[in-house]
């Protein structure tokens, strides 16, 4: 008979066992939060612009909104083939593969409040069936990096439009002045970054230093192999701003019924909303936010602030409705999507 002690598995909770469920429940914490706060001043702004004069403006579009949704699916369409783009060359992710990643991505960046940290692993995963992990990361790396230039271009053209043609109070003209100053200043200290500036003789880099020394190394081996597909993909990147400004001009020239809207105003306009867009990501579907900035920037640009928040009300339904499908596409395939 063996003498030996019998083992007992020890089965006391680890000290990192609850760890993940409470990263778990602050992030439910936050997103309920954020979109509370959302769902407040959205409220809050209605009310105050008019309920019926927003649901007028809305009708006035009418079977128009079927053509503005088209245009946020172009937009879609042009996002995904610059991520394509954006890869080695030879690389056999299909088309329809990519965009459905894309829409994926995007809505789940949507709903919650993670913006790109929710997004990008989204396209991952979706994709790692038909592109190797590390060739998926790099391209998105890119293709972000691509698409952040484009929104820097398109806020300093639309900031300079509007100080160049809309006569506005002094303080406002030198606040918008100042912020371009900040946008040309943020662009070069990006630039500056990605060429490495760090001294090896000050050691070890830390560990943000480290990854943006990756996204550089995989931008610069990029654009010195492939320039012309960088430049190819950046103009995709713009054009999906121009469309977004063309989407601004129909919406309004519905909305304002008899006055024609300016080129002026839907530049304006888009410009504002790639601002809100990038500073309150972490508010899902940036809701109450795009509706009070719109409505309060409005006069500026002669615009009736009832047109301005019912623009941004419009642009929601948009959203929602891709962020819909997105979703509909990680439900179809829940066993890539986990």
């Amino acid at each position: 008979m063996s003498t030996r002690p019998e083992v007992v598995e020890d089965r006391r909770p680890s000290a990192h066992s609850g760890r993940p469920e409470r990263v778990e429940g602050r992030r439910h914490l936050l997103t309920a939060a954020c979109t509370l706060g959302g769902a407040a001043l959205f409220a809050y702004v209605v009310r105050r612009t008019g309920v019926a004069e927003i649901l007028g403006g809305i009708q006035r579009i009418g079977w128009g909104l079927a053509l503005i949704l088209a245009l946020g699916g172009l937009r879609f369409v042009l996002r995904s083939a610059c991520w394509r783009l954006c890869m080695a060359p030879g690389t056999t992710l299909a088309f329809g593969h990519a965009l459905s990643a894309f829409l994926a991505g995007d809505a789940v960046g949507s709903v919650t409040p993670f913006g790109l940290f929710a997004s990008e692993p989204t396209k991952v995963f979706l994709t790692r069936h038909h592109l190797a992990t590390r060739e998926s990361v790099t391209s998105l790396a890119v293709e972000n990096l691509i698409y952040a230039g484009s929104v820097v271009a398109m806020v300093a053209i639309g900031l300079v439009v509007v100080l160049a043609t809309v006569p506005l109070p002094a303080a406002w003209r030198w606040w918008m002045a100042a912020t371009l100053g900040g946008v040309v200043a943020a662009g070069s200290v990006g630039l500056r970054l990605l060429r490495g500036t760090w001294d090896g003789r000050r050691g070890a880099r830390p560990r943000w230093r480290e990854r943006l020394a990756g996204v550089r190394l995989a931008v610069v081996g990029f654009s010195a192999g492939h320039p012309g597909r960088l430049w190819r993909a950046f103009l995709l990147d713009f054009a999906f701003h121009l469309l977004g400004v063309v989407e601004v001009f129909l919406t309004l020239r519905w909305l304002l019924g008899d006055r024609s809207p300016t080129l002026v105003q839907a530049v304006a306009f888009e410009a504002l909303n790639r601002v809100v867009t990038v500073a309150f990501k972490f508010v899902p579907f940036r809701i109450g936010v795009d509706e009070a900035l719109t409505g309060a920037v409005a006069p500026m640009l002669a615009v009736n602030p009832a047109a301005g928040v019912s623009l941004a009300v419009v642009r929601k339904v948009r959203s929602l409705f891709w962020s819909a499908v997105g979703l509909a596409i990680i439900a179809a395939h829940p066993a890539k999507a986990r």
